[in-house]
């Protein structure tokens, strides 16, 4: 297997090393910067375009800030790389995907998006659960995170770096659009979406901060999100409540706990699982297992995204969006 990685920023270092733990060596990167001394053997290129003109890859990672995923995808599709893993999400706007979307639909490919959450144990634990029916019909379905910008990548001046800019799909909308896709696969298609979002000046970053977003979905249970850059430790939760009883899935703490009317309660807890387990077992499935579920494609893909852009819009008139409308 030959591998393209284009981008070798924090998450495209994670990647290389994690490619190599598990056993593919014959690895190019496209990028400006240096790579670390234990990777500096690799051959590197200085755009896309001159790595593909050079060699034919199978497969490719794209790690690029989001604004610069469908540039990279689109030159990938057009030279028909096989399978393409593209981080999430999938871009900063809808409105540059319909060309993606079409190029891919040219030829047999494997296009996945790095939601990796879905490899998360508990979170795997909750659908598990869920396809039991024990809590009976999903009523409600909320969500909070939240962790102080600055702390994210502590060797960078946070107000530089991606997430603080609009130009390259910063903002915690976009950064943090974990919760809208697992929620989605936890709970089926969003149909009706409402929220605000603010930057209080505190970060000194030109982006959102702050987001509040209320979800209708199409099964009729309710939700919300919560999203912040302000969180002085990471605080990730969510509680799913039914007809018969509910859910606590605490990502940051690896717990679970639920109980039911008829007194029936549960406990799962997953300490020993690393964050980095679930990036290697989605990198690994990616090239080994096309057909698992936990993957995202392309077109589930686009369902978390259009949430963020009903969101925005949302907040900057003060209604609510159906997704439907932005589809059409």
């Amino acid at each position: 297997m030959k591998i393209l990685l284009i981008g070798a920023g924090s998450i495209g270092k994670r990647h290389l090393y994690n490619l190599i733990a598990l056993g593919y060596n014959d690895i190019s990167v496209v990028t400006r910067s240096a790579l670390p001394d234990d990777l500096r053997l690799l051959p590197i290129y200085k755009t896309v375009a001159e790595a593909l003109t050079k060699n034919l890859f199978d497969t490719a990672f794209i790690c690029t800030p989001t604004s610069l995923h469908i540039t990279s995808l689109i030159e990938l599709l057009q030279n028909k790389v096989e399978n393409i893993y593209i981080e999430k999400p999938l871009s900063n706007s809808i409105g540059n995907v319909d060309g993606a979307v079409k190029a891919a639909s040219t030829y047999q490919n494997n296009i996945v998006v790095g939601y990796d959450l879905h490899f998360d144990p508990g979170i795997q634990k909750v659908r598990e659960l869920l396809r039991q029916n024990i809590f009976g019909k999903i009523v409600s379905i909320n969500a909070f995170v939240g962790q102080y910008l600055p702390h994210w990548r502590p060797y960078e001046d946070h107000r530089k770096g991606m997430s603080a800019r609009k130009e390259t799909g910063g903002g915690v909308l976009l950064d943090i659009v974990h919760e809208f896709d697992y929620l989605c696969w936890l709970n089926g298609h969003v149909e009706t979406v409402a929220g605000f979002y603010t930057n209080s000046g505190a970060l000194e970053i030109e982006t959102e901060e702050v987001a509040e977003v209320l979800l209708k979905f199409k099964n009729g249970s309710i939700g919300s999100v919560h999203l912040d850059y302000l969180q002085p430790s990471l605080v990730r939760h969510f509680i799913i409540t039914g007809t018969l009883g509910s859910i606590t899935c605490n990502l940051a703490e690896k717990k679970l706990h639920w109980s039911t009317i008829d007194n029936n309660s549960g406990e799962f807890t997953y300490t020993a699982f690393e964050r980095n387990d679930r990036f290697k077992e989605i990198v690994r499935t990616f090239l080994e297992n096309k057909t698992d579920s936990r993957l995202t494609s392309l077109q589930n893909a686009l369902q978390s995204l259009y949430i963020v852009e009903a969101a925005k819009y949302a907040s900057d008139n003060s209604c609510m969006v159906k997704l439907e409308q932005l589809k059409n």
